[in-house]
């Protein structure tokens, strides 16, 4: 059977304040934000915000600014993880 191009969003539970939380699609939006280019962090996390609540995830107001510090921690999380992986490519074709 042949695979959609339409995957569905895979659900990840992540620290938020002194709680976890499930959010479905923080991967594709990740990604999302890291290819629009956007640098600032401030739009950065109004842009996480914005796409996991487009993904279907509720996000109480009263707990929006943890969200915002903890989409923030992933996406740091994320972007090193892409450097990390880019420099390791960079050795192994270097050594060849």
């Amino acid at each position: 059977m042949a695979e959609s191009c339409y995957a569905k969003p895979v659900a990840r539970i992540i620290k938020v304040a002194h709680f976890e939380a499930g959010l479905i699609g923080l991967d594709q939006a990740l990604r999302n934000v890291h290819v629009s280019g956007i640098s600032n962090e401030e739009e950065i996390t109004q842009e996480l915000l914005r796409g996991i609540r487009d993904l279907g995830n509720y996000i109480s107001p009263s707990r929006e600014n943890d969200y915002k510090q903890a989409l923030l921690r992933e996406y740091r999380n994320y972007v090193a993880n892409l450097q990390r992986e880019a420099s390791q490519k960079n050795d192994q074709t270097q050594k060849r």
